[in-house]
């Protein structure tokens, strides 16, 4: 077998086993989550996003860059290894530290004295977190997706069942911390017993010193990512109610899923492939190509039934008192259309060790965002999240053309990729919105626990017959997959 058809071959089987992933722990978190929305008030949540602002940016630090730069380097020496296992885990334990001191500062800026139990708390799993990072990577490096695949549901059913017990118990918020906590010990446990490599008694600064300039890189970037993937909840919890936040919060927890879906399935994969492939231009293209595709294809017609439905999906899974979060439901819906396709760009300038250039848009882009928002703050929420969209739109374009340049493809011709998707997406809008209204004017009562599955089932069974009838490039993707899953099924139940 050749080095690309070995290379396709990890791609796709990866793919089926972090499709059996994402699903297995999403059904968990959706069921897990419409439980405790119930249970608990949006306030509570406003209490955890606002923690969720400094535990991100405290790992992205902790990380320290070595995640990509393990991943991305072909050759690294066991030493070097150790030696990053040892750097992340004694940043780990500094973060951690530092958050437990300045908790109560913070919960006196946000003007919320309940939140420094909380977030000290919580920040043990910045620590954890560090524990199992290295050994994590290397796992992902050789793309084995297999076992991140059951580490992962195993600690999202031990979250789960944590935080209902704890629920039903009446600890409130602390239901949501618990169940976050625990599984990140598990997580350290089940990585370290799985994983066939262990840091050595070595340490050596200078044997990584090389490579630090594109880790530092790596780390500027990711810290202001998470800056500003936090920066909306940081100026919601400081100048709105945290009633707000947990509003605004639960708008996007939906859109958001789809894209960690698309990010667990498809952009997991593509640092690795595209790392493996920088050296050979056309072939790099060509999995760009199809990357883009594989998730315009999936997320465009999932975040359009999202926003055509959202009030019917809050109402009956969250309930009235959620009914505010509706509009930020909607609108994040087509926030997160343009965010995947960034991701990926954003990827493939890493993998072809381009940190320092990626380094400097970010900063660049960071900042018109930022900027951009405290212009329009105080006219309301909505316009917080509108001003986030045109900023995804300015930095879709500008990563597109540098990507463009360097692979030696027209950037606009990429725009042409989505037009099949697009179309598809339409017609099924079309369709559901059509239905709704025939209901109405049928004057036929249908509860709305039977309609809102009706519709979304129509919605996706219309998608998913045009795109066969049309002969899109993903269903003969999605057959290969099926092919190689069905065969792999044959081949464990031939074996027992």
């Amino acid at each position: 077998m050749s080095e690309k058809e070995n290379l396709k071959s990890k791609a796709i089987s990866g793919s089926i086993w972090s499709l059996i992933e994402t699903f297995s722990v999403q059904i968990v978190q959706f069921i897990v989550g419409v439980v405790l929305a119930r249970i608990l008030e949006p306030k509570d949540y406003g209490l955890i996003a606002l923690t969720g602002i400094f535990t991100s940016i405290s790992a992205a630090i902790t990380d320290g860059g070595f995640e990509k730069t393990l991943i991305q380097k072909k050759d690294i020496s066991p030493l070097q290894i150790s030696t990053i296992f040892y750097i992340n885990v004694m940043l780990g334990a500094f973060m951690t530290l530092l958050l437990i001191v300045i908790a109560p500062f913070i919960s006196t800026f946000f003007k919320a004295p309940a939140l420094t139990p909380i977030l000290q708390v919580i920040s043990f799993g910045i620590l954890l977190t560090s524990l199992a990072q290295t050994q994590q990577t290397l796992i992902l490096k050789e793309l084995q997706f297999k076992k991140i695949s059951y580490i992962r549901i195993a600690t999202s059913l031990i979250g789960g069942i944590t935080g209902l017990i704890l629920a039903f118990a009446g600890f409130g918020v602390w239901a949501l911390v618990y169940s976050m906590l625990v599984p990140q010990i598990f997580r350290v446990v089940f990585f370290w017993i799985r994983s066939s490599w262990y840091p050595q008694l070595a340490f050596s600064f200078s044997a990584v010193k090389a490579l630090i300039p594109y880790g530092m890189n790596i780390l500027g970037s990711s810290i202001f990512f998470f800056m500003i993937q936090q920066f909306n909840t940081f100026i919601v919890g400081r100048y709105y109610t945290k009633e707000n936040l947990g509003l605004f919060n639960r708008g996007n927890k939906f859109p958001d899923l789809v894209v960690s879906i698309l990010q667990s399935v498809v952009l997991k994969m593509s640092l690795p492939i595209f790392a493996k492939l920088q050296d050979q231009p056309a072939q790099l293209l060509d999995a760009v190509k199809k990357t883009n595709k594989i998730v315009a294809f999936v997320s465009f017609p999932l975040l359009i039934l999202l926003l055509i439905k959202a009030e019917d999906i809050t109402i009956l899974l969250f309930t009235e008192k959620w009914r505010g979060s509706i509009i930020f439901l909607q609108l994040f819906c087509v926030v997160k259309l343009i965010e995947p396709f960034i991701s990926i760009h954003r990827e493939l300038i890493l993998a072809q060790g381009l940190a320092k250039l990626l380094f400097k848009i970010f900063i660049i882009l960071s900042v018109l965002e930022m900027s951009l928002i405290f212009l329009v703050i105080r006219y309301g929420i909505i316009y917080l999240v509108a001003a986030t969209f045109v900023s995804r739109v300015g930095q879709y374009l500008t990563y597109t053309v540098i990507n463009s340049k360097r692979l030696g493809n027209v950037w606009t011709k990429e725009l042409g990729w989505y037009k099949p998707y697009v179309v598809l997406t339409i017609f099924m809008s079309i369709i559901v919105i059509l239905s709704e209204y025939m209901i109405i004017y049928s004057g036929i009562n249908i509860p709305l626990i039977l309609k809102l599955p009706l519709q979304l089932a129509l919605g996706l069974i219309t998608y998913i017959f045009l795109a066969f009838k049309f002969k899109v490039d993903e269903i003969s993707l999605i057959n290969t997959v099926i092919s190689m899953a069905t065969q792999k099924f044959k081949k464990t139940n031939t074996i027992n």
